[in-house]
């Protein structure tokens, strides 16, 4: 746990003055950058956190559950606002005429209510579903209540696991720092790769539909 502890003592804390005030604000904040980790990576450090002693059950289980619903709620803004602003520029057409976009509009208005649920099984369908529920105007309250809902599930089952499995995530977090900048260089080479597997994708997608 010296990695963990480490993070929430030099980190966490001193960002916000308080650890789990801390951990919500990075969970937020991962809302508008395109590679953040994963919310299953928050919640199972989470609870290994929790195991270890270094976050409080309640605080850490709140600030990060709380963290992805404010996440969660910041990108329908980003498509109910942001997104319609931005209509008629170069980046706004670029977004709106992306297949992973049209894709989750087309599943919002099939779909709806279920859209939002199935999505948080998917990982990578999260954000552009989150997106296309703002821009195609759904109720808010509504949205709200059903994100939240299967956040909160979703959320501690995640944080369960890292409870129960926290020496197994320990040790991964054991072998990460023994590779020092190797481990750096295996991220940003798996990073490449899903990159150059959507490139592939999206290049064969455009050159079936001509």
């Amino acid at each position: 746990m010296e990695l963990l502890q480490a993070f929430v003592d030099d980190f966490l804390t001193p960002f916000a003055g308080n650890p789990h005030f801390g951990l919500f604000l990075i969970v937020w904040f991962s809302a508008v950058f395109p590679l953040a980790p994963p919310e299953e990576a928050f919640t199972l450090l989470t609870g290994a956190a929790v195991a270890g002693g270094i976050l409080h059950w309640f605080g850490g289980g709140f600030a990060v559950i709380a963290g992805i619903i404010a996440t969660n709620i910041t990108q329908y803004w980003m498509g109910r606002g942001v997104l319609k602003m931005l209509m008629g520029t170069r980046v706004g057409n670029r977004i709106v005429n992306s297949r992973k976009f049209k894709k989750a509009r087309e599943t919002m208005k099939k779909k709806g209510i279920w859209a939002i649920v199935g999505c948080r099984f998917f990982f990578g369908t999260r954000a552009p579903t989150y997106v296309a529920t703002g821009f195609l105007r759904y109720r808010f309250w509504k949205f709200v209540a059903i994100d939240a809902t299967t956040t909160m599930l979703h959320g501690l089952l995640g944080l369960i696991l890292g409870y129960i499995f926290c020496e197994q995530i320990d040790s991964i977090l054991g072998f990460m720092k023994d590779l020092g900048i190797w481990s750096l260089i295996l991220l940003i080479a798996m990073i490449a790769a899903v990159f150059g597997i959507k490139y592939v994708r999206s290049n064969k997608t455009d050159a079936e539909s001509d």
